[in-house]
């Protein structure tokens, strides 16, 4: 009888010593499971920003280029144009653009005007210094064509 009453004692001990544990594992284990889905889902929603920003700068600045009044006055209104939609999705003084004309002068009626914009996303989180080791940022890249209009006059 003794025997039995030491192994109960001794069975009631351990599973005190283990109350709780269950839920400091379940704490840890969710926390290590759902750090880099919110790491991925943080990096891709910059990512996804960025793509916005390229999309909506090319547009914009064919847009405003194709519509200047003269052509002194087209790369700059593309420039700010495009820094608008850079600074809309928090890339201000980030972005780059690239302006080509199928003829000379470009805003010749029924003339092409290409602009390119681009970027580099950092990854948040991701220091400088191991830039030798991992990718610290993603290039996007939109490109758009803009038509000048065919009844434009001569500038």
């Amino acid at each position: 009888m003794t025997t039995f009453v030491g192994a109960r004692w001794r069975r009631l001990l351990c599973q005190r010593r283990d109350a709780g544990s269950v839920v400091v594992e379940f704490i840890v284990l969710g926390l290590m499971m759902s750090l880099p889905v919110f790491y991925l889902v943080v990096t891709l929603a910059r990512v996804q920003a960025g793509a916005f920003a390229v999309t909506a700068a090319s547009r914009e600045a064919g847009r405003a280029y194709v519509t200047a009044a003269h052509q002194h006055a087209a790369p700059g209104r593309a420039e700010a144009a495009a820094g608008l939609a850079f600074a809309d999705q928090g890339f201000a003084d980030r972005g780059r653009l690239a302006i080509t004309c199928d003829k000379s002068p470009c805003l010749q009626p029924e003339g092409h005007v290409e602009v390119v914009a681009s970027l580099e996303v950092p990854l948040p989180l991701v220091p400088d210094f191991l830039g030798g080791v991992l990718p610290t940022s993603v290039s996007v890249s939109a490109d758009h064509v803009s038509t000048v209009d065919r009844f434009r006059g001569g500038s």
